[in-house]
């Protein structure tokens, strides 16, 4: 209960589930049901971990919210400790495609996910590479991928809502811009125009919050200009630059807004959202040579 009302106290990550089985019948009833469904994830979490288990399921705002206990104990006749790091919280939207599970040790990662995928009776589980503080936004993100540019405008003006509780976008404020007889704007086009794009590109309503936004390069370095001595190196050059804060989307979104980032915004930082996720390995293309026609 902790957990579902302060769920910003964790780190979640996204995964996106598929199944390539023509699955029918009365699934969807079970994974829907509270205790149909921890009577099959704990049959399945026994399988997997020689250890004791517990499992506690419940329904919140939508969601079978899953708290799994991995004991530590080596035999079962030991007395176990309680160590908060051995809890396991998996929250999962029926009839969605995403589940979301918070930390987790690297030594449990197989057998749970494989747990996880034979109770939802699917068949692989991809990690989306979107992780965050904020559960509500990065479920919001997963279900609109590709909803960016026009479609998003649609959807605000048809005042569609989430289908799930918890995350519910609210409209953008119109740009004012001050009036007074003593003080001319000369960038009032300016702005507009740079308004028009950032709408384009980010719809008509606030942006879900993202704590972090990481970008990993792996390119040629193409500062010579400034660093010659660089121009001679042929070796790949890497670094890491991340964003951080308390709505990174929002903040490169003003950078756009305020002038102090170039509209369009390059592709990597205008298409978070039809992305969904917040990882990013920037590196040239290879080239391959052209055959040449006989």
């Amino acid at each position: 209960m902790c957990t579902q009302m302060y769920p910003k106290k964790r780190l979640w990550r996204v995964f996106h589930l598929k199944d390539n089985k023509d699955n029918t019948g009365n699934r969807w009833l079970d994974l829907c049901n509270p205790q149909k469904f921890k009577k099959k994830f704990k049959s399945q979490a026994d399988l997997y971990f020689d250890s004791a288990t517990s499992v506690c399921v419940g329904v919140n705002k939508g969601a079978l919210w899953t708290r799994l206990y991995i004991s530590s104990m080596v035999n079962r006749g030991q007395e176990e400790t309680y160590r908060p790091s051995n809890n396991v919280y998996i929250v999962y939207f029926p009839k969605t495609q995403y589940v979301i599970i918070s930390r987790y040790k690297q030594s449990t990662e197989e057998f749970l996910h494989q747990a996880i995928m034979t109770t939802l009776g699917v068949t692989d589980m991809t990690n989306m590479q979107l992780t965050g503080y904020d559960l509500h936004s990065l479920i919001h993100l997963a279900m609109n991928r590709k909803c960016q540019g026009s479609f998003s405008k649609f959807n605000s003006v048809q005042g569609q809502k989430h289908p799930f509780a918890g995350f519910q976008p609210k409209k953008r404020k119109a740009i004012e811009i001050e009036r007074d007889e003593n003080i001319f704007c000369e960038d009032e086009e300016t702005m507009k125009k740079r308004a028009k794009i950032l709408e384009k590109s980010f719809g008509l309503e606030e942006q879900p919050c993202l704590e972090k936004v990481e970008y990993r390069v792996k390119t040629k370095f193409r500062g010579t200009d400034y660093v010659p001595s660089m121009a001679k190196r042929q070796d790949t050059f890497k670094c890491t630059v991340k964003f951080e804060g308390t709505s990174v989307l929002e903040g490169i979104r003003n950078l756009g807004a305020t002038g102090l980032a170039n509209v369009p915004l390059p592709g990597h930082l205008a298409s978070v959202h039809s992305l969904a996720k917040n990882h990013f390995v920037i590196q040239d293309q290879e080239t391959t040579p052209r055959k040449r026609r006989k």
